[in-house]
């Protein structure tokens, strides 16, 4: 039974935004997949910064750079799905997929960073 369930049901929260895929993953276990196995090496990689959150993807389209107002909206979702989503201003880290890496031994949806930038959004 519980394997129909997980078929009917989306695995990751999906959002087009002009074309750009966005992926926000739904739980610490679905954060790891959307993460290790899902996203691309060259995908833009989100999270709400010091806070447990879901963790967003932009899939890469070849050939094009991100424009800034896709990543800003992106980071929305990042601040809209943590624990910082009733505050003012949320900072959110902002990489490159091919940075973020899973510590053996560690809970589901924890990952180290590397290559960060953070910007700062309204959830």
């Amino acid at each position: 039974k519980e394997s129909v369930k997980e078929a009917k049901a989306p695995v990751f929260k999906e959002i087009r935004i002009d074309g750009y895929l966005i992926l926000i993953g739904r739980n610490a276990k679905n954060n790891d997949e959307l993460t290790l196995k899902t996203a691309r090496k060259e995908d833009v990689w989100l999270h709400a910064r010091d806070v447990a959150g879901s963790h967003v993807v932009i899939r890469q389209q070849a050939g094009k750079t991100i424009p800034d107002y896709i990543i800003e909206q992106a980071a929305a979702y990042a601040a809209w799905y943590s624990k910082r989503k009733n505050e003012t201003l949320c900072p959110v880290i902002v990489t490159q997929k091919k940075y973020v890496r899973k510590i053996k031994g560690s809970p589901a949806g924890m990952v180290k960073v590397e290559r960060e930038r953070v910007i700062m959004v309204k959830p």
